[in-house]
């Protein structure tokens, strides 16, 4: 997901996830979308020798005739070797090899050209040819899933193209590192920076802003903006239209497809994706060619014709194999299994879901988060202090220019109440940032509360029951539905209510259920003798989303299922525990379900535990356990919450939202 258009900005969405084609912009003889060549990166070629031969190698790799460029940048690399005069030429032959073979997918070659480049530089003292090394290692680094290496080399280049006010090669860092973000799962940051690199390139570097407008859009389409990503890759293509680009469209046509495609429009999706696969075919992208297969699986997956999306996943692959793309085998694995359980091909299915696991835990583990993090937080310490002794010694001069000036004072008490008045609007905007996320969590349960699934279903369970002539059971049922809705909408606006009422939602709740699948579970409800459920207050519809997720998960489709609901007490810390005996939560994750709220709900139970109550700690206020039987098979999964309450002498009156 860097900035040369054909090798970028393809992706897929798995499950909740969206996975990205991580081909990223190499800053030396890139495609001429990516407008970055050897001869104005750091390399003044012009009045040089050897110039046509380098340019034309970058045309002809432009134009996937590597073997051609290979001979021709390695003649220039040949007959400049030990010639001083031409340590320039010599560099960009390297740049121009080693960028044939990340195109060629053998990073690990190209990271061995890109060295001996770096070496060159340090030795000649030419900073801005060390950047051009540094982001065009990370590059490198970045294709083989190296990402903690991926990201010391972007800060390295950053901080050079800063230090030089080189914006043009600040803008196409910035891409970099905007998707090395999005694999630490960072997607606010992800977006933010992609959208600084496409306002720097707006001015400085036009060449390359629709390979960053493809960028934003595939982004975008993970946060579900669906339409402004259509129409960001609909302007990325203008783009190419002004620029009058010779790259192909498959990249964004791709793209297209996933939009169309997590938007509900699949027949639109499956023309965009047959562009770009033919495309990708007809100029070499095996890059983009996986993509587009795999694009096309899923969308027949999705429309459950399983069997014709075989060929595809099988395709995708095998091309992911071909070219050694870690990501790629990564995501093909996951999509076949879920063609092959789709087939009831359960033991194929379950070989290529641990394939994918594998794979997803040798990308990018905690351990390798922690280090990418720590690098971002060196590197914003060590900006902050080459600004600081910049404004030092900038200050330094000032001073001795304007050492007896009386305006310098002047200046000085301005500076200072600038900072004053800045560092309070600083804490004004974190406070006003604080209380804006409480409001959306508060907003996200009480989208949760009323599941329009669960409603239709409860309401369509009338007519059946009068119709089956057991009045006193349907007469049962519009009871318990019309006590649990008034508890809805009476608790809706309250930031909490006594323990009982939730207690009451909940069994409501529960009582509905069964009369929805009658004989199919039985529940209880149990609440320790001691706990004063009338003068303890919590945090409304706070079991509720943990019941409804063990019924339509743990239990579903089950014959004899239990579940229990367990209130206690120990000393200052309520324990709610909320146990079933379905299938637990492995089996549960690989079943089709009508929507993917398994870990949106418990995450949103965790922020509002721990916004309720200050003291909880993150790996304590939601315990999930998974229960086996002797023979090994699932028994089953308990889900334990944990925290201080609250008496009703101690916090805001009913309804008062604080």
């Amino acid at each position: 997901m860097f900035d040369t258009p054909p090798l970028t900005h393809l992706c897929r969405m798995r499950h909740s996830t969206l996975f990205l084609l991580t081909m990223s912009i190499v800053l030396v003889a890139c495609s001429p979308g990516s407008g970055v060549e050897p001869v104005r990166e750091g390399l003044s070629l012009d009045t040089l020798t050897f110039r046509p031969e380098l340019d034309s190698a970058k045309r002809l790799a432009d134009r996937g005739a590597m073997d051609e460029a290979n001979v021709l940048a390695r003649s220039v690399l040949a007959r400049t070797q030990g010639v001083p005069s031409q340590w320039k030429q010599h560099a960009s032959a390297l740049a121009q090899i080693g960028v044939i073979h990340l195109r060629r997918s053998e990073p690990d070659s190209a990271l061995g050209y890109f060295h001996r480049g770096m070496a060159l530089a340090e030795s000649k003292g030419d900073t801005a040819l060390l950047g051009t090394m540094w982001l065009n290692m990370g590059t490198a680094h970045e294709q083989t899933g190296r990402y903690v290496e991926a990201l010391n080399a972007a800060l390295s280049a950053l901080a050079i193209k800063e230090a030089l006010g080189d914006r043009k090669g600040e803008s196409r860092v910035l891409n970099n590192i905007s998707m090395l973000y999005w694999h630490m799962d960072r997607l606010p940051e992800s977006i933010s920076t992609m959208q600084r690199s496409i306002t720097l390139k707006r001015t400085s570097d036009s060449l390359t802003l629709a390979s960053s407008l493809n960028g934003l859009a595939v982004l975008l389409t993970e946060q579900k903006r669906y339409d402004t990503a259509i129409a960001v890759l609909h302007e990325s293509l203008q783009w190419l239209d002004r620029v009058k680009s010779g790259i192909g469209r498959h990249v964004q046509h791709s793209n297209l497809g996933l939009a169309f495609e997590q938007g509900g429009v699949p027949d639109s999706a499956l023309f965009y994706y047959g562009l770009s696969l033919d495309e990708a075919r007809r100029v070499g992208d095996t890059d983009a060619e996986v993509h587009a297969l795999y694009g096309i699986g899923e969308v027949l997956i999705g429309q459950g014709r399983f069997r014709e999306a075989a060929p595809f996943m099988d395709s995708s692959l095998i091309v992911a194999r071909r070219f050694n793309s870690l990501e790629d085998i990564k995501e093909a694995h996951l999509s076949i299994a879920r063609q092959r359980e789709g087939v009831g091909d359960a033991q194929a299915a379950l070989f290529h879901m641990k394939r994918y696991y594998e794979l997803r835990d040798s990308l990018l583990d905690s351990e390798k988060d922690d280090k990418m993090n720590e690098l971002l937080v060196r590197y914003g310490v060590e900006r902050k202090e080459r600004d600081n002794d910049r404004l030092r010694m900038d200050k330094e001069r000032a001073n001795l220019r304007a050492e007896r000036q009386k305006w310098i004072a002047i200046g000085i008490g301005v500076l200072a109440l600038t900072l004053v008045a800045l560092g309070w609007a600083i804490i004004q905007r974190n406070r006003s940032q604080a209380l804006q996320r409480e409001a959306d969590l508060e907003q996200q349960a009480l989208r949760l509360q009323m599941d329009p699934h669960f409603l239709f279903n409860a309401i369509n369970t009338i007519p059946g029951l009068y119709a089956g002539g057991d009045a006193a059971a349907a007469n049962d049922h519009v009871g318990h539905l019309s006590k649990f809705l008034r508890l809805v909408l009476e608790t809706s606006r309250r930031r909490s209510i006594p323990l009982a009422q939730e207690i009451e939602l909940v069994e409501h709740y529960l009582r509905i259920s069964a009369n929805r699948r009658p004989g199919s579970f039985t529940w209880e409800v149990k609440v320790m003798p001691y706990v004063g459920t009338e003068r303890l207050a919590v945090p409304p519809m706070l079991i509720q989303p943990v019941v409804e997720n063990a019924l339509e998960h743990g239990l579903s489709g089950a014959t004899s299922g239990h579940l229990s609901v367990l209130v206690d007490l120990a000393g200052s810390v309520l324990h709610i525990e909320v146990r079933d005996n379905g299938i637990g939560r492995m089996a549960a994750a690989t079943r089709p379900s009508r929507r993917s709220g398994h870990s949106l709900g418990i995450d949103l139970v965790l922020q509002r535990i721990l916004l309720f109550d200050r003291h909880a700690r993150r790996g304590d206020a939601v315990l999930v356990q998974d229960h086996f039987h002797p023979d090994g098979t699932a028994g089953g999964t308990t889900v334990t919450l944990r925290f201080r309450p609250q008496t009703l002498t101690e916090h805001a009156a009913p309804g008062d939202r604080g």
